[in-house]
């Protein structure tokens, strides 16, 4: 299965992203810095089929954003 990462997921345009490529068959990995977001957008793509989770990164902090690729992978 393919995996898409959608970084600075918000609730428009990434939250959106996920829900288009997740309907077409992709997992979602979401990542942006508050862990308590991402887990409410991870939850609804669920509750949609669609697989989901969300990794806590600032994309300006190289050394988080690295560890949440690894997460990913």
């Amino acid at each position: 299965m393919k995996t898409i990462a959608i970084i600075g997921a918000g609730p428009g345009l990434g939250f959106s992203l996920a829900k288009t490529f997740g309907k077409h068959g992709f997992r979602v990995a979401l990542v942006s810095r508050s862990q308590e977001k991402l887990n409410h957008y991870s939850d609804q793509l669920n509750q949609m089929g669609i697989e989901a989770r969300g990794f806590s990164a600032d994309i300006t902090n190289k050394m988080q954003l690295a560890a949440a690729f690894q997460q990913i992978k």
